[in-house]
């Protein structure tokens, strides 16, 4: 198994800024032309959408590079920056405006030019949008401390951000209702004047006050829902972030086992939640990897075409008994007995298993069940436990195909301990029983009955490097095959003669 990979959540990288919204701001740059109030309203609140976006994708730079700080610098540079990004910008609108000065006798004059409200709207945005970031930063680390389940996490942060939203609206409405009553209490001289013109004074301001508390309740609400809007996206947006970090690792992991890889686990960190999900797949991929290792070593002491049926039962290893027309090879090493006895131990099986390797590749490539060794012999069946239709021409010539490999092996000097291999092959075709035999623990899909029996009295008979068929074998034998007829047998367990052929390739 290869060294195991350990995914970690990654901070979302933030996204590149659309063409959209600055089409936007171009056409709410259009309302300052002279049209028509309601055009006027429509292209300026266009405009307002675009650098919303703007701001907001300014902001999300900003927090993203603040995301591989230490928790101490971010929250810090978070609680500076909506002071300072009020501050700047200010500063930016007097130095451009030029204009914006104290009158005399302490009435606040100011004119500013169409540009300063786009300014100013993405400064009040992105001082309220850091505020959001900042204090979701601020709740999760608070939260993350006392609660272990992500239902509640998220229900003490979203109530914690409402506390923080009201403050917030608070602190700033407040400040603009002083900015107000200072020009209320400036009596007749008191104005804002907003690109030259003068639209408000002081004792307009009063009577609107007094005479529509209704119409200032509204506007009260109105301005202090406003404000809470970036702060609440902002905040949202770093909630589904966080959510986002710990699934894209589980996604990124649940490809990658998809794909076939079992080295893979998750980082156990983050609520509960998050925790019991990481272990759960971890403890799944780690099955997984123990069950496809039993099952590649359970499927190197058995057939592939066995593997694969009990893959088909989903894992019953039981197959039903059959009696079907099937047929069968046994392949004998000619003077194994004697020749081992020349021979330690370790040359016996090395001997073997070179030979044994060969005939296991040849049977696979010919669709053969690999039965079973039996000593210096090997059982191989075609037509079970799959169906094989051309069961006789498929065994006939993986026979002839292992007598060729023999002869390959021998003439490279392949077994040099005993000089040459020879081997005998016996075919037979006919009934047998196929099934599981054994007990409860242990058990053996095998091939039983006179078939079988005929097949290994024919390999016996069999001269090295010659393939014996049975007549039901050699019955309507594709012509690429040559079969000769050779003196009738008798076999042990069968009272009439056996008419076998020597088969080769025409």
């Amino acid at each position: 198994m290869s060294e195991l990979e350990l995914l970690k959540p990654t901070p979302t990288p933030p996204s590149k800024l659309k063409r959209w919204p600055l089409v936007c701001i171009a056409v709410g740059a259009l309302g300052q032309l002279p049209v028509p109030l309601p055009l006027q309203l429509a292209l300026t609140f266009v405009g307002l959408v675009g650098l919303a976006v703007v701001a907001q994708w300014l902001e999300g730079h900003w927090t993203a590079a603040l995301a591989h700080r230490s928790a101490a610098v971010r929250l810090a540079l978070g609680a500076l920056t909506p002071p300072v990004a009020l501050v700047v910008a200010a500063l930016a609108i007097g130095i451009v405006a030029g204009n914006v000065h104290v009158g005399a006798g302490g009435k606040q004059e100011g004119t500013a030019g169409w540009f300063t409200g786009p300014i100013l709207f993405i400064a009040v945005w992105f001082a309220s949008a850091s505020v959001g970031s900042t204090g979701m930063v601020l709740l999760d680390r608070g939260v993350s401390r006392v609660l272990s389940g992500f239902r509640a996490r998220v229900l003490a942060v979203v109530l914690g951000l409402l506390v923080v939203a009201a403050l917030w609206n608070v602190a700033v409405m407040s400040v603009a209702m002083l900015f107000l009553g200072a020009i209320a209490r400036e009596g007749s001289a008191g104005t804002l004047a907003i690109n030259g013109s003068t639209t408000l004074s002081g004792p307009a301001l009063r009577d609107a006050v007094l005479d529509h508390p209704a119409l200032t309740g509204l506007a009260w609400f109105a301005g202090s829902l406003l404000l809470s809007l970036p702060m609440t996206i902002a905040a949202a947006l770093r909630l589904a972030d966080g959510v986002v970090e710990r699934l894209r690792p589980l996604n990124l992991a649940l490809e990658r086992v998809g794909a076939g890889a079992r080295n893979v686990r998750l980082e156990e960190a983050g609520s509960r939640d998050f925790v019991e999900v990481s272990r759960h797949f971890n403890q799944m991929v780690g099955s997984l990897d123990r069950s496809e290792r039993m099952e590649r070593a359970f499927g190197v002491y058995v057939s592939g075409q066995v593997l694969e049926r009990i893959r088909a039962q989903h894992g019953e290893a039981v197959i039903p008994p059959s009696s079907r027309i099937a047929s069968v090879f046994f392949a004998d090493i000619r003077g194994f007995t004697s020749m081992s006895e020349k021979l330690s131990a370790e040359a016996v099986v090395s001997l073997l298993n070179r030979y044994f390797a060969r005939v296991v590749k040849l049977v696979d490539a010919h669709g053969g069940y690999l039965n079973k060794f039996i000593g210096d012999a090997v059982v191989v069946v075609f037509n079970g436990p799959v169906d094989q239709p051309d069961h006789a021409e498929r065994a006939i010539d993986c026979a002839l195909a292992l007598q060729e490999e023999v002869r390959a092996l021998n003439a490279a000097n392949a077994f040099p301990e005993i000089g040459e291999l020879r081997v005998g092959v016996g075919v037979a075709t006919g009934p047998m029983v196929c099934g599981n035999i054994g007990g409860a623990t242990q058990m053996e899909y095998t091939v039983i009955g006179d078939t079988v029996n005929l097949s290994a009295r024919l390999t016996s008979h069999a001269g090295p490097g010659e393939v014996w068929a049975s007549e039901n074998t050699v019955q309507g034998l594709a012509t690429r095959f040559t079969a000769t007829p050779v003196e009738p047998l008798k076999v042990k367990g069968k009272e009439q003669l056996v008419h076998p052929s020597r088969v080769t390739r025409s």
